[in-house]
């Protein structure tokens, strides 16, 4: 037991190797990454042959409404107050879509421009190549643009025994949530050959998602498709060689990553702050395709290098026959990841946001982080995202005051027991078991549980992470400004300040790291072991190398957090309620004193040679007299006073 805050030390240092390796090591040796680069190479490549491997399923090179000779590629547009869509004749599909109300770079009069690339369309028809193991084809051939109004268009293509025809049009609604980042498409292909044309699948391409600077490991950058009660993923990470963590989780890139969900509520490719989320209304998915394709072969993090490209399966469960249309209908959300507009779309579109296993404490935490900002940006418009994690992290440390009021405490009266602890090492020295069943007996007389500090820290770490995961992934603080830092969602790097062997300058882990050794340096300290007292010494050091890459947004809290830790454990210390030991009645059994009972008696029934299942029996049943026995001593005076009064009132009657 006097190892518990080593124990502590390790759970969270396993905390941090543990996010450090589901994100993938950012450093590659070069070599790596010219095979991975040549490799996604070789996939586009073979992906542009099948073009010609599959001329009876792509349509003829001449259309009555569209014919290909001499056709330049042209855009129209529609357009609301939030987002301007860019079409192209060249596949009747978006090219891309501006955010108005984001900007592309902080300073930048330019919009955030969605699917940013000539590689690839939004809402693209696409076939399964025969051969290259259903590798979608894009069929971008000439459309006609057919009919267009202010916030609609239609185009049109007949070829090749097929006629297509694809509407789109900004939603009109109420709902002023999802309604400006929405449009509704619907496309029907039509049989016109006279004969049964063997379609079994059609994609729609959603297109590609570009990787950010604030994704360092590439975790939010990916392919997504929903079947109605949980969501895949195919991530950029696993395109890109990576050496795991130690060489733990070493795997090779892959050249794409086939999806089997099915049935496919939604489907989505997304980075770390943006989505494009297609929702069918007429029927459901069937799979889908994801793939790297290169945007930035120069880039020095491996990360950035590719954006991943997403197709979404649809199954005809019928060949097409003469005259037989298919028709898909559906609602294109082009937008931010917020979380309230996610959730007004009704249909678990929020899980795109990926908060992993601890989603159910980053969603009530974004929900309040919200909250607290809708209240701070009217009093500091410019900080009010700083502000509000700084308010955030107050109300959590308030919830979790009493429990760590608790852990202070009981290091506090377990410091004190140090010297009665060394004299029971001295006494059984050698005999280990011995030495912590002593021990534990010792605790037990004081009435001192060593477990009562790790809760404080158990229930911190999950919220840690869903904070981490929480400023990872949403938009909201995309940009924001605080202090000194330019942009919560990146490290807080001085560009003024030069690099420190390679590395960049960044404030707040050092602030955080000073913090952390002031926390440590006034805790109390529960035990005399050189374990405990090294980890207590690393401890920032080990918290400045964890936090220097993380979003400053979280190291904000953590510090704040720290700062406020420190105020306790003082106020602790120096209060008037000072801790003294003092000796349980022994009548009243703690539960240290039951657990070493009943390791005592499994210990005693092992040596009368009983075997494990005639133990747990007898053990068993032992426990269900002693309960009996604290039952009986806790309601057995009640029922006493109860039986003095037949009547059944346990006050007389008031006078009349």
């Amino acid at each position: 037991m006097d190892k518990k805050n080593t124990i502590l030390g390790l759970i969270f240092l396993g905390a941090a190797f543990w996010l450090l390796f589901t994100d993938s090591s950012r450093m590659q040796k070069q070599a790596d990454e010219a095979a991975m680069s040549q490799r996604a190479q070789s996939a586009q490549e073979a992906t542009s042959q099948t073009e010609s491997a599959l001329p009876a399923i792509r349509a003829d090179l001449q259309s009555v409404l569209a014919p290909e000779e001499n056709i330049a590629e042209k855009f129209s547009y529609i357009e609301n107050d939030f987002i301007k869509a860019t079409f192209t004749n060249k596949g009747g599909a978006i090219k891309q879509v501006e955010l108005k109300k984001y900007e592309k770079s902080q300073g930048s009069n330019a919009p955030y421009a969605i699917n940013e690339t000539d590689k690839s369309l939004i809402m693209g028809l696409a076939f399964p190549a025969q051969g290259f193991n259903g590798v979608p084809v894009n069929f971008e051939n000439s459309f006609a643009l057919t009919a267009k109004s202010a916030n609609s268009l239609t185009y049109s293509y007949v070829g090749g025994g097929l006629k297509i025809e694809r509407t789109y049009s900004l939603e009109k609604s109420a709902d002023g949530l999802k309604a400006p980042y929405t449009i509704i498409c619907k496309t029907s292909v039509e049989n016109l050959s006279g004969k049964v044309l063997p379609l079994e699948k059609i994609y729609i391409s959603l297109g590609m998602a570009l990787p950010t600077a604030g994704d360092i490991y590439g975790g939010n950058l990916a392919f997504t498709l929903y079947d109605g009660s949980g969501a895949d993923f195919a991530k950029s990470t696993s395109f890109v060689d990576s050496s795991g963590f130690l060489g733990i989780g070493a795997s090779k890139a892959k050249p794409n990553l086939v999806l089997d969900t099915a049935p496919a509520v939604w489907g989505a490719v997304k980075n770390q702050f943006f989505a494009t989320i297609f929702t069918p209304k007429n029927m459901v998915g069937r799979g889908g395709f994801a793939a790297p394709l290169i945007v930035n072969e120069s880039a020095e993090d491996k990360y950035m290098k590719n954006g991943v490209v997403g197709y979404m399966a649809f199954s005809l469960d019928t060949p097409l026959t003469p005259k037989q249309t298919w028709t898909l209908e559906g609602n294109l959300y082009v937008g931010p990841k917020e979380m309230d507009r996610l959730l007004a779309m009704g249909g678990g579109q929020e899980e795109v946001m990926n908060f992993g296993w601890f989603g159910f404490i980053s969603r009530p935490l974004l929900a309040l982080l919200n909250i607290i900002h809708s209240f701070i940006v009217g009093i500091s418009p410019a900080w009010a995202w700083g502000w509000s994690i700084v308010i955030l992290t107050l109300i959590v440390r308030l919830i979790l005051w009493p429990l760590t009021a608790i852990q202070i405490r009981s290091s506090q009266r377990m410091g004190k027991l140090q010297g009665k602890i060394q004299e029971i090492k001295e006494k059984y020295k050698g005999d280990q078991q011995l030495i912590g069943q002593e021990t534990m007996k010792l605790y037990g007389e004081y009435g001192i549980n060593p477990f009562a500090g790790c809760l404080p820290i158990l229930i911190q770490l999950p919220i840690f992470i869903g904070l981490y995961y929480m400023l990872q992934t949403s938009s909201e603080i995309r940009f924001a400004h605080f202090l000194w830092m330019d942009d919560l969602a990146l490290p807080d790097t001085l560009s003024f300040c030069p690099s420190i062997f390679g590395f960049p300058l960044h404030i707040l882990p050092l602030i955080n790291a000073f913090f952390t050794y002031i926390q440590m340096s006034i805790s109390p300290m529960p035990s005399a072991d050189k374990a405990q007292k090294t980890m207590f010494k690393l401890m920032p050091v080990i918290m400045l190398v964890f936090f220097y890459t993380f979003p400053s947004g979280l190291v904000l809290y953590w510090t704040v957090q720290s700062l406020l830790g420190i105020a306790q454990t003082l106020y602790v210390i120096k209060t008037k309620d000072k801790v003294v030991l003092k000796k349980r009645d022994p009548k009243k059994g703690g539960f240290l004193q039951r657990l070493q009972a009943a390791t005592a008696e499994y210990q005693k029934l092992k040596e009368q040679g009983l075997s494990d299942a005639e133990i747990k029996v007898r053990m068993k049943k032992l426990a269900e007299e002693e309960k009996r026995r604290r039952m009986q001593e806790r309601f057995g005076g009640m029922q006493e006073r109860r039986k003095k009064n037949p009547g059944g009132r346990s006050t007389p009657p008031k006078n009349r």
